[in-house]
């Protein structure tokens, strides 16, 4: 399986995850959304609602430090939901970059690749306390089932591409000679048809004899006509 987070994401999937960082933002009332990729040491936001305040831009990368308190990072690197109702009365987030920023609440799910590994993370952002109760976190999780849906299709296209580059077709006309059923290339040159089909295919010969052609090399030989008795 392919690392997804390596792989060109296809601008209309950025665009429906842009939108689901929109719509979870208005839907849980909180002032900004995010949706993020870890990259090997660093995580980028590739989604972020488009209101004007929040705590990452879109197409932003941040490079992890050691000991660095980051909410969406823990999500990704624990593989597991995150809720901070309010980061101030943590002993562990009061100082962490989210709530230096001012966003003291975090609600956050991971995304996880098809493959089992992870991806990346949702993340909602609350200046103020916030528990996250109602559907919130469900339609969070429903929203990264669906983003897996998504990162299933581009797997199987990313496939699907790299093997037709592979694939080399044959086709129109192909000029054979009509004696010894030689070929002739687009360069005039004459070939046996097992080198003008493994030079235009992915095809390989090996080498036997149909039982017409040995009749006839071997059929006078006494080995030959003893050899089936």
């Amino acid at each position: 399986m392919a690392d997804l987070r390596k792989l060109r994401i296809p601008e209309i999937a950025l665009l429906k995850w842009r939108n689901i960082a929109d719509l979870l933002a208005q839907v849980a009332g909180v002032p900004a959304a995010t949706i993020n990729i870890l990259e090997e040491d660093s995580m980028r936001v590739i989604g972020a609602s488009s209101g004007p305040d929040k705590p990452f831009t879109e197409n932003q990368v941040i490079k992890l430090q050691p000991g660095m308190r980051l909410y969406c990072a823990a999500v990704i690197q624990a593989r597991e939901k995150l809720i901070v109702p309010d980061a101030t009365m943590s002993e562990f987030w009061k100082d962490s970059e989210g709530a230096k920023a001012g966003f003291i609440a975090y609600a956050g799910v991971p995304v996880i690749q098809p493959d089992g590994d992870v991806f990346g993370s949702i993340c909602l952002f609350d200046r103020k306390p916030n528990l996250f109760e109602g559907p919130t976190l469900r339609l969070m999780e429903e929203f990264a089932d669906i983003m897996s849906g998504h990162l299933a299709l581009i797997t199987k296209n990313s496939q699907l591409e790299e093997a037709l580059k592979e694939v080399r077709t044959l086709q129109g006309l192909i000029p054979i000679c009509a004696q010894c059923k030689k070929i002739r290339d687009d360069k005039g040159f004459w070939q046996k048809v097992e080198v003008y089909l493994e030079g235009h295919s992915r095809a390989r010969f090996t080498h036997g004899l149909c039982e017409e052609c040995m009749q006839k090399l071997y059929g006078h030989e006494k080995w030959f006509k003893e050899k089936d008795k």
